[in-house]
């Protein structure tokens, strides 16, 4: 009989374990979930799609590829499943990221890379790996460098 109460015991002890790890699990999705949204409303606030389009329309005369990554979107999801059953947050090395490439021919391979970053520091801005201010103005600067550099004019 005291085989089956250890039993009983550890079965009680394991339920309140699971429940607090699935707890910890969901909260962790929450927050990271409300971080990605936050990384892809800076991005599309600071309008680095349009600016990028802008460029490709005014200068390269609508020539160049334009296109947007999000590191996350892989088409598998937040969250994967472990074999006891339980979701748990990926934790991947890299750091989230929002990127916008603006491509061309012109004299060999050329193009602009917008990141927009969350590492552990907070939320940075990147031009061709240069950190900018998160700022329209700042972008709008960076970004007319940065063409500049590529064609070295």
């Amino acid at each position: 009989m005291a085989w089956q109460e250890t039993l009983r015991e550890l079965r009680d002890e394991l339920a309140e374990v699971r429940t607090e790890r699935q707890w910890q699990a969901d909260t962790e999705a929450t927050e990271l979930r409300h971080a990605r949204t936050e990384l892809s409303g800076m991005a599309s606030s600071l309008g680095i799609f349009e600016m990028l389009s802008e460029m490709n329309a005014t200068l390269l005369g609508g020539k160049a590829d334009l296109e947007q990554i999000v590191s996350w979107d892989d088409g598998e999801g937040d969250v994967e499943r472990e074999d006891d059953g339980l979701d748990v947050v990926e934790d991947d090395e890299e750091d989230d990221a929002v990127s916008t490439i603006l491509s061309w021919e012109e004299r060999g391979e050329r193009e602009i890379v917008v990141d927009v970053i969350a590492a552990e520091g907070g939320t940075s801005v990147q031009v061709n790996g240069v950190d900018i201010r998160p700022e329209r103005d700042a972008l709008e600067q960076a970004l007319v460098e940065a063409f500049r550099e590529e064609l070295e004019l």
